[in-house]
């Protein structure tokens, strides 16, 4: 294997590693969206404080049947 070969795998596990947290993190932060709704926080408010828009939220509590 050349070097270049032995960069483009190490590469291509560290994306794979990447791709594997952004899937735990969206994860994490869904359960933490219906959980708050779940206590009150308004979609809004739950945009605010995640940056993402107000259709987000709601796309994610729909998932959740809320």
């Amino acid at each position: 294997m050349t070097g270049e070969e032995d960069v483009l795998k190490r590469a291509v596990a560290q994306l794979r590693e990447a791709e594997a947290a952004v899937i735990v993190a969206r994860r994490s932060l869904s359960a933490v969206i219906v959980a708050e709704r779940r206590a009150g926080v308004s979609v809004a408010e739950l945009a605010a404080r995640t940056g993402k828009t107000p259709i987000d939220i709601r796309n994610v509590l729909s998932v959740a049947g809320l």
